[in-house]
């Protein structure tokens, strides 16, 4: 994350390869081979990693208001809470 946006950057050069997806000051969890980004907004949203370019999956609003907390996985099960609430979701 580059201030609430995704980044991919080149690890051999550290030059930005692109920047797109704003996901505000959220946590990402990297699930097999896709990124789970859980938004200041509260959406769950599915990334797709992609040196080329940003490429969101989907999304879904499982917590209201603002959500700085990262996702935790626990075997088939996500947890996500923020301040308010929490939930816990079964892949």
């Amino acid at each position: 994350m580059d201030d609430g946006t995704m980044a991919c950057v080149n690890l051999e050069n550290g030059k930005r390869v692109w920047k797109d997806g704003r996901y505000g000051h959220g946590q990402m969890l990297l699930v097999g081979a896709k990124l789970l980004v859980m938004a200041e907004s509260g959406e769950l949203v599915e990334v797709r990693p992609n040196a080329e370019r940003h490429e969101e999956l989907g999304r879904v609003a499982i917590l209201n208001g603002k959500t700085w907390n990262p996702p935790a996985l626990a075997g088939r099960y996500l947890l996500a809470r923020n301040d308010k609430e929490a939930v816990c979701l079964k892949f």
